[in-house]
C-alpha cells in the first residue's frame, strides 16, 4: 500500500511561512493579552469600593468585560488594519477607568495624603490673594487639606517644613481650577487629570507595536496611586513623556520639534527631578546632531535648545523672583537642603531601618554627585547605544540621594520607554580602554565614599525598655528609652517613631534629661504627641533620635508575637437568656498558627457599644460575678482559653466580647482577638 507523505514533507515552503505568520500574531497579540488583563485588574478595583456609588459596579462590569473582550480579540487586534479604531476605544476605555477609579479613591479619602499637594495648592490660594507664598508659612495649610502629621517633612531640629518647596509652575498648574471656582479636591483633581494625559500622550508618543505595553505600564498601581495619593510628580510626567517624544523632530528640523525643549523647561518648572534629566538630554540632542549634521552645527543646535528650554522654565518664576529673589530661591531649592531629615526607598532606608552610616550623610551626597557626573560619562562614551537611558541613568544618582523616594525611580520609566522604541539605538562607538578607565574609576570613587559612609556612625544608640499602650485602640502612647551617647560631647536628640516609611512628629520627652552627656547612658520617657504618631503594637515599631545631622534607629521592637482568635467568630440569632454560650480563645502566632502552650493568660473583656456610648455588660463569664470584666482564663496544653458565658438579663444592644494578652514583662495588653458581639433575648432564636 502506498504511504501518504507527512503534511510538512509535502510543503516545507507553505508550513514555513505558516509558522512564521502563526508566530509574528501570537507575539503581536502577546502585548494585547496584558492590556485585556489590566482591563479586568481596573474592574477589580472598582469592586474594592463599590459601595461608594452604584455606578462604581457598572464600572466593575463594564471594565471586566472589556478585558475578556480585548483578551479573546487580541489576535485580531493586531493583524487586523481596521481594527485602529478599536485601539482608540481601548486607550478611552483604560483613560475612563483610571478617571473613574481615581474619583472612587477622593471619595473614599478626601484627605490630602502629603504635604506637597496640600502646600500647591494653598500657595495658589494665597497668590490669588495677591500674597507670594513663597514669603509666607504655608502651615494653614496641614488643617486646610487635613494631612496627617505624620506626612509633615521634618528638620533635624524636630519642626515641619512649612515653606514651597519647589518651582512656580506646580502650584500655577491648579490656579486655573481654582479660578474656575472649584476649590475642593482641586489638586487631586489636577494630578489626576495630568496622568490621564500621560497615557494618552505616550500612547501616540510611542512606537505603534509598543503601544500595549505603554497602557499597562501606566496603569500598574504604583503610578496610579502616586497620582491620585498626593505625589505631584504627575504634572512633569506627561511633559517628560512628550520631550522624549518629540526630541528626534527637533534633532531633524521637523514640525513641533521646537515643543521638546518648551515641554522640557516646564517639566523643570514643575519640580527638581527633571532638573537631573536635563543635562543627559542635552548631551543627547548634542551627540543627535553632530551624528547627521556635524559638531559645529550641533553646537549651535544645542545652544538653542538650553535656550529655549530656559526660557520655558524662567517664564513662570519671573514674577517671583522679582518680588522677592531670595525667598524664591531658597523655597526653589528647599529640596537641597542638609537640615531637612533623609528620608525614601534608595540605599539610605539602610540608614533609617538599621542605622548604618548614621551620620555619613555628606558622604551619601558625594557619592549621589559622583554616580550622576558618571552617568553623564557612560552616555557620552556609550553613544549611541546609552541615548534613551538619559531618563534612566539619573535614577542611579537618585538611588544614593539622602531623599530618595520611590516616585523619584518609577516616574522616569514611561519617557525612557518611548525613547527607547524612537531613539538611535546602535552599537557604542568607544574602545574598550576608554571603558575600563571609565568604570574603573567610577567603581574606586563610588567604594571609597560607599566605605566612608557605612563607616560613619551616629553618636547615639538608643533601644526601647518598655511601652505604655491604650489598651483596645491598640497603639503604643508612651515609650521609656535607653539612650548612649558615645561622643565627646552633649547632645539634645529629638525623638521620632518610624511609621510605614515616614516619620511621625516628634515625640514630647516626659522625664530623663533632654541633652545627654558625653559618654553616658539615660533613661527618658516620652510620649506620643497626637494620635497618628502612635505605633501600632501589631506587628513591630522603632523610635528615631535625630540629632544635628545624624540618625539613630532603635532595634525593632516587637511588643508580642502572639495574638488570640475567638471561635465561634459569629454567634447568630438570639441566645435565650441562661442559655449558656461558650467562646474558645485560641492562642496563634503571627502566621496564625496554633500555639500549643498551656498556662498562658487569657483575658476576655465585655462592653456594650451602644448608640450613645459605651455601657457595662453584665453577663457573667467562667461564674464570675455578672459584669465582670475582664475575666482571666489559662490557656490548656492545647493553647486554648474556654469561657463559658451566661446573661440573665435582656439587653437591647448585643454585648460585644474580646479576648487579649498581657505583657509578662512590661504588662500592657496587646494580641487582641477579634469582636465577637452576641445578641441576648428570650429565646426567639
Amino acid at each position: 500500500m502506498k504511504t501518504l507523505p507527512a503534511p510538512s514533507d509535502s510543503n516545507p515552503s507553505l508550513d514555513s511561512k505558516f509558522s512564521e505568520t502563526a508566530r509574528s500574531v501570537g507575539e503581536g497579540a502577546g502585548p494585547w493579552i496584558l492590556v485585556g488583563a489590566i482591563l479586568v485588574l481596573w474592574g477589580l478595583r472598582f469592586g474594592v469600593g463599590a459601595q461608594e456609588s452604584g455606578w462604581f459596579a457598572v464600572g466593575d462590569a463594564l471594565s471586566v468585560a472589556a478585558g475578556i473582550a480585548v483578551m479573546i480579540g487580541a489576535p485580531w487586534l493586531t493583524s487586523s488594519k481596521s481594527a485602529r479604531w478599536v485601539h482608540g476605544i481601548v486607550v478611552a476605555v483604560v483613560v475612563l477607568a483610571f478617571l473613574a477609579w481615581a474619583w472612587q479613591q477622593i471619595l473614599v479619602s478626601p484627605a490630602y495624603a502629603t504635604d506637597e499637594l496640600a502646600f500647591d495648592q494653598y500657595a495658589a490660594h494665597l497668590l490669588l490673594g495677591g500674597i507670594d507664598p513663597y514669603r509666607v508659612s504655608l502651615a494653614a495649610a496641614f488643617p486646610r487639606y487635613q494631612v496627617s502629621p505624620d506626612a509633615y517633612t521634618l528638620r533635624f531640629n524636630g519642626s515641619p517644613v512649612t515653606t514651597l518647596s519647589y518651582p512656580a509652575l506646580a502650584f500655577l498648574a491648579y490656579v486655573p481650577l481654582l479660578l474656575a471656582g472649584v476649590h475642593a479636591q482641586a489638586g487631586e483633581l489636577v494630578d489626576v487629570a495630568a496622568w490621564a494625559v500621560t497615557i494618552i500622550v505616550a500612547w501616540f508618543g510611542t512606537r505603534s507595536a509598543w503601544r500595549p505595553l505603554v497602557l499597562v505600564l501606566v496603569s500598574l498601581s504604583a503610578y496610579v496611586a502616586y497620582a491620585v495619593g498626593g505625589v505631584t510628580d504627575a504634572l512633569f510626567v506627561p511633559m517628560l513623556v512628550g520631550t522624549a517624544a518629540l526630541i528626534v523632530r527637533y534633532v531633524e528640523h521637523r514640525r513641533f520639534g521646537w515643543l521638546a525643549p518648551v515641554l522640557l523647561g516646564c517639566a523643570m518648572a514643575v519640580k527638581q527631578t527633571p532638573w537631573l534629566v536635563a543635562p543627559f538630554l542635552a548631551l543627547v540632542v548634542l551627540r543627535m546632531v553632530a551624528d547627521r549634521e556635524g559638531w559645529g552645527v550641533a553646537w549651535r543646535r544645542l545652544g538653542l535648545f538650553v535656550l529655549i528650554t530656559a526660557l520655558a522654565f524662567v517664564v513662570w518664576q519671573v514674577p517671583f523672583i522679582i518680588w522677592d529673589p531670595r525667598a524664591w530661591l531658597a523655597g526653589t531649592l528647599t529640596p537641597f537642603d542638609s537640615s531637612v531629615v533623609p528620608a525614601g526607598q534608595g540605599l539610605v532606608a539602610l540608614t533609617l531601618a538599621f542605622g548604618v552610616g548614621g551620620a555619613g550623610f555628606g558622604w551619601l551626597s558625594a557619592l549621589s554627585i559622583v554616580c550622576f557626573l558618571g552617568g553623564l560619562g557612560v552616555a557620552w562614551f556609550m553613544w549611541p547605544r546609552s541615548a534613551w537611558l538619559a531618563f534612566l541613568l539619573p535614577i542611579i544618582a537618585l538611588f544614593f540621594a539622602t531623599r530618595s523616594f520611590g516616585s523619584y525611580f518609577v516616574n522616569l520609566v514611561p519617557p525612557a520607554l518611548v525613547a527607547l522604541g524612537l531613539w538611535p539605538n546602535g552599537p557604542y562607538k568607544a574602545r574598550g580602554p576608554t571603558l575600563i578607565w571609565l568604570f574603573g574609576g567610577l567603581g574606586a570613587v563610588s567604594f571609597a565614599l560607599f566605605v566612608g559612609w557605612l563607616l560613619s556612625p551616629s553618636p547615639l544608640a538608643v533601644r526601647i525598655v518598655n511601652v505604655h499602650t491604650s489598651g483596645q485602640l491598640a497603639t503604643v502612647d508612651r515609650v521609656t528609652l535607653a539612650v548612649e551617647n558615645s561622643s565627646g560631647r552633649s547632645i539634645t536628640p529629638r525623638y521620632v517613631a518610624a511609621l510605614a516609611g515616614s516619620f511621625s512628629s516628634p515625640w514630647v520627652r516626659l522625664s530623663g534629661r533632654a541633652s545627654i552627656p558625653p559618654h553616658a547612658t539615660e533613661t527618658v520617657v516620652i510620649g506620643a504627641p497626637n494620635f497618628p504618631a502612635e505605633p501600632s503594637i501589631v506587628g513591630g515599631f522603632q523610635i528615631v533620635t535625630l540629632a544635628g545631622h545624624a540618625i539613630a534607629p532603635s532595634p525593632l521592637y516587637e511588643p508580642g508575637l502572639l495574638h488570640v482568635a475567638l471561635v465561634p467568630d459569629a454567634v447568630g440569632g438570639d441566645v435565650a437568656l441562661g442559655q449558656p454560650v461558650t467562646l474558645r480563645a485560641e492562642l496563634l502566632n503571627r502566621l496564625d498558627q496554633r500555639v500549643r502552650e498551656a498556662g498562658v493568660p487569657v483575658y476576655l473583656g465585655q462592653v456594650v457599644y451602644a448608640q450613645r456610648g459605651l455601657l457595662y455588660a453584665s453577663s457573667s463569664v467562667n461564674r464570675s460575678a455578672p459584669g465582670a470584666t475582664p475575666v482571666e482564663e489559662l490557656t490548656g496544653p492545647g493553647g486554648v482559653a474556654t469561657f463559658r458565658i451566661v446573661e440573665r438579663t435582656a439587653v437591647a444592644d448585643p454585648i460585644s466580647f474580646e479576648a487579649n494578652l498581657v505583657s509578662t514583662s512590661g504588662f500592657f495588653p496587646y494580641g487582641y482577638s477579634q469582636i465577637v458581639p452576641i445578641r441576648f433575648g428570650p429565646g426567639r432564636g
